[in-house]
This record gives C-alpha cells, structure tokens and sequence, in this order.
C-alpha cells in the first residue's frame, strides 16, 4: 500500500513538473513560435521560447502579468494561473506588417524597390490565381504595360516599349533564357514556362544591359519559380496545391499540382502541369471573313482541302503541353544554402494558323508553319551570407546549362 501512495505521489509530482511547459503556437497555422520572449517585473524574469516554441516557465508560478512579445504577432499579457487552465498552451495572433517590396529581378539580388530607378510591376501569386492565364504569355497581360504578339495559340511575343524579341530578356530563376542567337522576329519562347510555378513575376521597364547583357535594351522579365520551403520545427513541413480547369472557347483540358516537403535541412518541392488546347471557337457575331469554311489537311503526300463541319472553329490551331520542375535545397547552416533545380518543358507540333489563312489557287493553307519546341534546364546555386566578412555579406554563386530544339516545317 505505501509503495502505491509512493508510485501515485512520484507521477504526479513528474507530470506537475512536465506540465509547467509552455508551448506557443500560431493562432491560424497551429505552428510553433520561436524566440517568443516571456517578460515579467515580479518576479524579475526574461524567458526565450525554443525553436520548437516551449519555454519551462516553473519560475513565473504565481506570477500575474507575463507579457508575450514576438516580432509580427500581436502583444499580449496573460497570469500563470490562466496558463494553467489553458493547459499551458498559448496561442498568439499575427498581425499585417506592411514591407516594402523586395524586386529580385533588377539587380539579381534583393533589393528595396525605392532604390531602384526604373519602373518596376510586379505580378503577385494572389493575380495569378485571380485572371486565371492559360499560358505565361497571357500572364504577361496582367500587368497591362505589356503588349503580347499572337498570331496563333502555340504562340505569344512580349513587346515592352516598342521592343521585343531579342531586345527583351526573360529571365528564370536568375538565369537568362533567351540568348545572343535568339532571332530578330516574333519568338513565342516564353509559354515554354509554367504559368502554375511561379512564385513571383517582376517586369523591369527600361535598359537592363549593365545587368543582363546587350539584348536587355528594351526590359527584362524576371520569373522565379516556386521555392523549397524549410520547416522550422522537428516536424516535416509539407504543403501544395492541384489545380484542374476546363475552357470551352477551345476545349481545354490542363491540370496541375505541386508538393513541398521540407525539413529543417533539406528540402524538396516538385510540379507537374498537363496542357491539351483543342481548336479555338471564334465568336457567333464577328465578320463572315473570319469564319473557317475549308481547311487543309496532308494525305499520302499532297494536300487535300477538307469541308469544315463548324465553320467558326479555327482548325487547326490545338495543341498540347507538358511542363515538370524538380527542386532541391540543402541547408546545412545559416551561412550556407545549396540549391539544385531541373525544368523540362515540351509541345506538340501546332499550325501557323495565320499562315493557314493564305489563299493560293483557290486553297488556304498550302504554306504548313508547324512547330514544335523543347526546353530543358539545369540550375545549380550556392549562397553565402557572411555579415562578418569585410569583402561582402552575401555572395551567390548560379550555375546552369540549357538545352533548346525547335523546328519549322514548311
């Protein structure tokens, strides 16, 4: 019988002392909160919330007034006994800190956007979702400065300030897509991007050459795709989002999803987006000379003209689109962050619709301007953050390879 009383008093006592951890969390994520700093004046304590937001608050027994303080969470003051009834859990509230906007793409590191000279727009994930773009030269748009040359599906040419092609530059994650060899004519390039990945899009207007090179005259395009996200606690953060979406103005089919898992070390994200575009449908009340009566088709080597059963659908003008991105982050330290991504994107072979509009000898389409691209590129970046060093304090070093393939088929 004593042994028992003994057992029961032993427990007890463990789990009082257990108890008197403290764990503060987020009122809306229910994630931990670290460096949550407990001020109290009687008695005269300071206390600092873990990585994992618990703090031992045995010193504050009986304490009235315990002030909550963390950076972007609300100020609030509890006692101990209200602590206890909570069943030592405290859940603090954040509040709307207003930061100035930090722009990647003008100096290819952060910086504040009242330092920068030139007109900067900025495309936000919350705009994205909103208009809803079929491809990223449609995303393009959002920001109405940008003007988008589309003589086809398959196609989409940023015109900024009356330059474009070769006088623009699109750049991924820090890394320049278009080249030197690029050509002068419209190029439709940027839908090879997934409009889905995107984290932030930064249109810079005005030169860019001192950055990025003779062919930034016009302006620059800064697309940074989604980034790996670290998880602050001992727990793996995971996170994403599938999309499905269905167009009946040319029968569109596309889906969409991408997963974040990270640890406080490691961390990986990885997406993947099908686009199928079918024949786009013009509208019922636009001119008779825009309507599609015959088409052409290739058998066994001569071209056929074909009655088109619904003259208002523009065949052919479909075509199709798969995107994947790969990401991998190692965090090995606050100092150092090693970043590893892969992207590969491929079309179908679509028409030069406008050029299946020419007439010769009583038939459209006798010149068949079918294309089809694939671009693929690996990107390799190592940062440095060193505040102590007297040469920098922060240092990035950005590796990458592409490869491109197009053709033209007349």
């Amino acid at each position: 019988m004593k042994k028992s009383i003994l057992l029961a008093f032993l427990f007890g006592f463990s789990v009082s002392l257990f108890s008197q951890i403290l764990t503060i969390s987020d009122k809306n994520t229910n994630e931990p909160i670290a460096n949550v700093k407990l001020v109290c004046e009687y008695p005269n304590i300071t206390l600092t919330s873990d990585s994992n937001g618990k703090v031992d608050i045995s010193a504050l027994k009986g304490a009235t007034d315990i002030e909550f303080i963390s950076d972007g969470y609300r100020f609030m003051v509890f006692n101990y006994d209200d602590i206890v009834i909570n069943n030592f859990r405290v859940q603090l509230s954040p509040i709307n800190i207003k930061l100035e906007d930090i722009v990647i793409s003008a100096t290819k590191t952060g910086k504040i956007s009242t330092e920068i000279p030139t007109k900067i727009d900025k495309i936000t994930p919350e705009e994205i979702q909103l208009f809803n773009p079929q491809t990223s030269a449609d995303l393009l748009t959002i920001s109405g400065n940008v003007f988008i040359q589309k003589s086809q599906q398959g196609g989409g040419s940023p015109m900024i300030r009356g330059f474009a092609t070769n006088r623009l530059l699109y750049s991924v994650d820090g890394v320049r897509m278009n080249t030197a060899i690029f050509r002068g004519g419209n190029i439709q390039n940027v839908i090879s991007l997934d409009p889905f990945s995107f984290e932030n899009v930064e249109i810079l207007f005005g030169p860019g050459s001192v950055i990025y090179g003779s062919d930034a005259i016009g302006g620059v395009m800064s697309f940074t795709t989604l980034k790996p996200v670290f998880s602050e606690s001992d727990n793996p953060k995971i996170s994403g989002k599938s999309i499905a979406r269905y167009s009946s103005a040319n029968n569109e089919k596309t889906g969409h999803f991408d997963v974040n898992v990270g640890w406080k070390k490691w961390s990986f994200v990885s997406s993947l987006s099908s686009f199928d575009f079918g024949d786009l449908k013009m509208g019922s009340y636009g001119p008779e000379e825009y309507l599609r009566p015959i088409y052409v088709e290739r058998i066994d080597g001569y071209d056929v003209a074909v009655q088109n059963s619904d003259p208002k659908v523009q065949v052919p003008s479909g075509y199709s689109q798969v995107n994947m991105m790969q990401k991998v982050s190692f965090k090995p330290s606050d100092k150092w962050q090693f970043d590893y991504g892969i992207h590969y994107s491929e079309t179908s072979d679509y028409s030069r619709y406008d050029r299946q509009l020419r007439y010769k000898n009583g038939l459209a389409g006798m010149e068949n301007g079918a294309m089809a691209q694939k671009w693929l590129m690996n990107n390799f970046k190592r940062n440095e953050n060193n505040q102590s060093n007297l040469l920098f304090s922060k240092a990035t070093l950005n590796l990458a390879y592409q490869y491109f393939e197009e053709s033209r088929i007349n």
